[in-house]
């Protein structure tokens, strides 16, 4: 009776494992060492998307946030 439990808890635990291995690899976003790069989000590439799932997203800059990003440089 308890071997479908463990088969279930495990598939569970490879699968959370897995995709925190791919997060970690793959997506800009998830940072390991902050003290290398201060400013992670400024080399996030804004027309790749960073969800698993992404539907119909359109990225536009927003001219105030350009405005401002260009006065603190």
């Amino acid at each position: 009776q308890l071997i479908p439990l463990v088969g279930v808890v495990s598939f569970a635990a490879v699968g959370a494992l897995s995709f925190s291995a791919y997060s970690l690899f793959s997506k800009s976003d998830v940072i390991i060492n902050k003290s290398g790069n201060p400013e992670p989000w400024e080399t996030v590439n804004p027309t790749k998307p960073q969800k698993l799932l992404t539907i119909q997203q359109k990225w536009k800059p927003i001219e105030e946030l350009e405005n401002v990003r260009k006065l603190m440089k």
